[in-house]
């Protein structure tokens, strides 16, 4: 049997390499605005490893290694936020007024955090280490959730305001009805991940308990996946009937 040359090669079916399979590309080439907010994101990595240098003894060599992983989870959620992004501006491919506005917010938010997530997970994951950051009292801490629930929060909000923003350009975006979904879904995350940082702030100033405004963030995860899923399922019913008419 002849083989199907029409297959598209591995390379091309790895994540990122191609349009998703339910959500129409409208953003087809890298913009001047996503150019320069890759910038940005990649000098807010940078940030994160101003403050190392090549260690020069074997001691210095293990305090890198034990700040590795408070780097890792920082790395990470810069990633989250650049995903987030790329994500929007691939689907909708919008660049007005009010996008740029709110991007230009995103990207200021995002260099903000750096210090603070650096701070905050360089006290919380090096362990055994003489030179990171220490919180002593309760009113340091306090200020620490504070700080960092803020910045979430208004990176989230502003996410959320881009969504929304491209959900009443809908019609002109010829948004299908999968697509709608999908949108919705990012709307709800995004609203969510913005609940959760408002709590973690209210919970600090009540002056409740030292460590519910830091759990409260491990309700995002089961939130998360509950939304994902219930859109899912709603996609793949508006997607059935397509697929039995092809077939």
């Amino acid at each position: 049997m002849a083989r199907n040359r029409s297959r598209r090669p591995w390379l091309e079916r790895l994540p990122g390499r191609r349009p998703e399979a339910d959500f129409q590309w409208r953003g087809k080439e890298v913009s001047r605005l996503e150019g320069f907010a890759d910038g940005v994101f990649a000098f807010a990595v940078t940030l994160l490893v101003v403050a190392l240098e090549v260690p020069r003894t074997v001691e210095g060599l293990v305090e890198v290694i034990r700040g590795f992983p408070a780097f890792t989870v920082c790395f990470a959620l810069l990633m989250i936020f650049w995903n987030a992004h790329y994500r929007f501006f691939r689907r909708y491919g919008l660049e007005d007024r009010l996008t740029r506005f709110l991007n230009t917010g995103v990207l200021l938010l995002v260099m903000f955090s750096v210090y603070p997530l650096k701070f905050l997970f360089g006290a919380i994951l090096t362990f055994g280490s003489t030179q990171v950051p220490h919180i002593t009292t309760w009113s340091e801490l306090r200020f620490v959730y504070t700080v960092y629930g803020l910045g979430f929060l208004g990176i989230w909000l502003l996410y959320l305001l881009l969504h929304v923003h491209a959900m009443r350009q809908r019609h002109r975006l010829q948004l299908n009805q999968a697509e709608v979904l999908k949108t919705r879904e990012q709307i709800i995350s995004f609203a969510i991940n913005s609940v959760i940082s408002a709590s973690s702030v209210i919970l600090a100033q009540l002056n409740l308990s030292s460590i519910l405004p830091g759990y409260v963030y491990l309700l995002l995860l089961p939130a998360l996946v509950l939304n994902a899923l219930i859109h899912r399922r709603l996609v793949l019913t508006v997607l059935a009937p397509d697929s039995a008419q092809r077939g």
